[in-house]
């Protein structure tokens, strides 16, 4: 049985959890709080000692950071695969999930930690940043093509995850601007990993 801690509304795991979605996976949610502190007490340190979220186990053995995560469950778990066969196209995906974990998550971090939760101040430029973090992102849309790169990928995965993001929280409409993108998403939705990417709240622990 596959076990994922989960913290929501962490967008890290929201990319594991589009994953598991996608490829139908039975799996829980071992529900974790990042304000009780769950992430750096002793016991789940034993599991990951970097004290992030999140991290899955799968019978006996433990895997952490989500890219990592995704790829293990696309090769133990091969259909649908989601890893193109050309290394090329691989290593394409692992670019836009490198810019999407480097750039994008943390821009909306940043946002939502300083103007959304106001859990730290300010600087007034955190809209500009995020803003560049979308049109950064908008250069991997090719319009001849309906996803990121040929067919649904782990880089779709992690699109949805930042895509369902910026909808939660009202930014979507003055972000997401161009036609390509809007077109990009609306096909994201048809796909069970959105599920995933847009589950912040947990109602219960087994998925």
């Amino acid at each position: 049985m596959i076990k994922v801690y989960y913290a929501p509304p962490s967008i890290y795991a929201r990319k594991v959890l589009a994953v598991l979605e996608e490829k139908g996976l039975d799996y829980t949610i071992e529900p974790m709080s990042f304000q009780a502190g769950d992430h750096k007490k002793a016991e789940y340190l034993k599991l990951n000692p970097n004290g992030e979220i999140p991290t899955l186990v799968d019978d006996d053995r433990v895997i952490y950071e989500s890219t990592a995560i995704n790829e293990y469950l696309d090769e133990e778990y091969p259909y649908p695969s989601l890893m193109p066969k050309d290394s090329f196209e691989r290593a394409k995906v692992r670019m836009i999930e490198e810019y999407c974990d480097l750039h994008f998550y943390r821009a909306l971090i940043n946002y939502l930690l300083k103007v959304v939760k106001k859990v730290v101040p300010s600087d007034g430029e955190e809209m500009k940043r995020l803003e560049e973090s979308v049109k950064g992102f908008e250069q991997y849309i090719n319009e001849e093509e309906d996803y990121l790169v040929g067919e649904f990928s782990l880089a779709d995965c992690a699109a949805a995850t930042a895509l369902s993001t910026l909808e939660k929280f009202g930014l979507a409409p003055e972000l997401l601007k161009t036609d390509k993108t809007k077109r990009y998403l609306a096909r994201l939705k048809l796909h069970a990993a959105y599920k995933g990417a847009n589950l912040f709240e947990l109602e219960n622990q087994t998925a």
